[in-house]
C-alpha cells in the first residue's frame, strides 16, 4: 500500500486534503485566459469569420428565374446576396430542373430510397444577347422513404431548399470569380 500521509491530513472528526500538487494544466488557465482576452481586444480576426455583405450591389442589370416556386425561392436567396445595379451591364438567366429517382427498391416492389437532383443552367448575358459565361450546377442528395407520405413531402422540401441554397453559392461565387471588364460590350 502507497504512503499518502503526505497529502492527507487527519483530524479530528474529518478528513482533509492538502492541495500541495496542483497539476500544472490548472496553473495554465489564467494565462490563457488572459491571452485570448488580450488577443480578442486588438482586433484579431479569424480567417473563416464571416462578413455580412448583403445587398453589395454587383454588374448585373437583371436577374431571370422561372416563375415557380423553387425559381421564387431561388431568387429570395440571390435577392439577399446579390442586388442588380441601376445601369448596363449583364443579365442573369437561370433555368431549374429536377429530376426524382428512385435509387432503392425493395424485394417487394416498394421504393426505400429516393434521389433528388436539382440543376440550374446558369447564363450570363449582355445587353446584345452575347453570351458571356454559361455554367450548369448540380446538387445530388437522397432520402429515406417512409410510411409517413407527410415526413416524406417535408423532406423533400427540406433537401430542395438544401439545393437552392448551394446553387445560390454556386452562383454568388459565379459572379465574385468573373473579370470587372465582362460588364462591359466588347
Amino acid at each position: 500500500m502507497a504512503n499518502r500521509s503526505r497529502d492527507v491530513l487527519l483530524y479530528r472528526g474529518e478528513l482533509s486534503i492538502l492541495l500541495s500538487r496542483v497539476p500544472a494544466s490548472i496553473l495554465l488557465v489564467p494565462f490563457v485566459l488572459a491571452l485570448s482576452l488580450l488577443i480578442s481586444g486588438c482586433g484579431f480576426e479569424p480567417v473563416y469569420a464571416v462578413r455580412d455583405q448583403s445587398g453589395q450591389e454587383t454588374f448585373l442589370r437583371s436577374i431571370d428565374l422561372p416563375d415557380t416556386r423553387a425559381g421564387r425561392y431561388l431568387g429570395n436567396q440571390l435577392r439577399g446576396r446579390v442586388t442588380p445595379g441601376e445601369e448596363g451591364g449583364l443579365a442573369l438567366h437561370v433555368t431549374l430542373d429536377e429530376t426524382r429517382a428512385d435509387a432503392l427498391i425493395a424485394t417487394d416492389g416498394n421504393t426505400e430510397r429516393i434521389n433528388l437532383t436539382m440543376t440550374a443552367t446558369v447564363r450570363l448575358e449582355t445587353a446584345e444577347a452575347k453570351i458571356v459565361e454559361q455554367r450548369r450546377f448540380r446538387v445530388s442528395s437522397s432520402y429515406n422513404r417512409t410510411s409517413s407520405e407527410l415526413a416524406n413531402q417535408e423532406t423533400e422540401a427540406s433537401l430542395r431548399n438544401t439545393a437552392l441554397d448551394r446553387i445560390s453559392s454556386d452562383i454568388q461565387f459565379l459572379l465574385a470569380d468573373l473579370p470587372a471588364d465582362t460588364s462591359t460590350p466588347r
